[in-house]
């Protein structure tokens, strides 16, 4: 670009100091003065004009409470720049840097990054770059599924799809990604299985010196176990991880909220054992009287009646 982004001003917006990077892009914090609000500004050289026009209208077409939204784009000094909410939090791949997560954080993380997968893929929007430097938080800790500069819509034409040609981040592809075919919403749920995986066990299922070693393991390396990794975990997480990262797309889960199901329930504590019943109050002895105790009382009621009639005679 032909300027110093920092201090410089684009329409409306301030831009201030730079707050993340990755691939060309470069995004910086800014100040929308005609809003009068803190924002996140996102550019690109001259050349990824059509790959932020296509970001643009993808998130036009995506209102979801989990999905970062995108206020404006245009350009400036042949810079082509998105203007996004400001995600003031850090990104996942931040927090997975200091450690596995605690079980409820990771859980509420995976529901909120589910549910804006599945809303996408139901309006036919594949993400392709799932890993989590694109999953950001805000200042109250909600997470948002971010960056869909490669996503694929599958209603329109897209000449990567299908086409032998790589698009994504290796470490998070999956195996037919790998391969350059054409994708489905089996994709993304792969990604989101490495993703579970690093946040359970802070590593990744699959690892190598270079993207193409990391790839050929994806292609042909069964799905470790997370438990050789953290052996505290749960039996249970190992079959969840198992099918989401499947080879087979149709052996995946269906959707990013059924993942998130299965791995709360095997994540769930078993429930306390039930108490064991009381024990019966001791049941007392019998009282039972001797035999010449009994006879004894007879005889005394015998004779007790026999007085009484006597003297009924007697008084006759």
């Amino acid at each position: 670009m032909d300027f110093d982004p920092v201090g410089a001003v684009i329409g409306p917006y301030e831009l201030g100091d730079r707050i993340g990077a990755g691939g060309t892009a470069s995004v910086y914090r800014a100040y929308d003065r005609a809003q009068r609000r803190f924002v996140a500004v996102k550019l690109l050289p001259a050349g990824q004009r059509e790959r932020f026009e296509h970001e643009a209208r993808l998130a036009s077409r995506l209102d979801h409470p989990h999905i970062l939204p995108v206020y404006d784009f245009g350009q400036h000094a042949g810079a082509p720049y998105l203007v996004m909410q400001l995600a003031s939090g850090g990104t996942l791949k931040e927090r997975i840097a200091r450690g596995p997560l605690p079980y409820p954080d990771l859980l509420r993380i995976l529901e909120q990054i589910a549910s804006a997968l599945d809303y996408a893929h139901r309006r036919g929007v594949i993400h392709r770059d799932l890993k989590p430097a694109n999953i950001l938080f805000d200042s109250e800790g909600r997470a948002f599924l971010a960056d869909f500069g490669i996503a694929h819509l599958r209603s329109a034409g897209d000449p990567l799809d299908g086409a032998n040609i790589f698009a994504g981040t290796a470490a998070y592809a999956s195996p037919e990604q790998c391969r350059g075919e054409s994708l489905t919403s089996a994709s993304d749920i792969y990604a989101l299985g490495v993703v579970v995986y690093a946040m359970l066990t802070g590593a990744l299922p699959f690892d190598g010196p270079t993207p193409l070693a990391i790839m050929h393991r994806h292609l042909h390396a069964p799905p470790p176990d997370p438990r050789r990794t953290r052996s505290d975990l749960p039996p249970g997480v190992t079959p969840v991880l198992r099918r989401a990262l499947a080879k087979p797309p149709d052996a995946r889960f269906h959707t990013a909220m059924a993942l998130h199901a299965a791995l709360y329930d095997a994540l769930r504590p078993p429930p306390p054992p039930a108490p064991a019943a009381p024990d019966p109050p001791p049941v007392e002895a019998s009282r039972r009287w001797p035999a010449w105790a009994i006879w004894g009382l007879l005889g005394f009621l015998m004779l007790a009646a026999l007085a009484i009639i006597l003297i009924a005679a007697f008084m006759r």
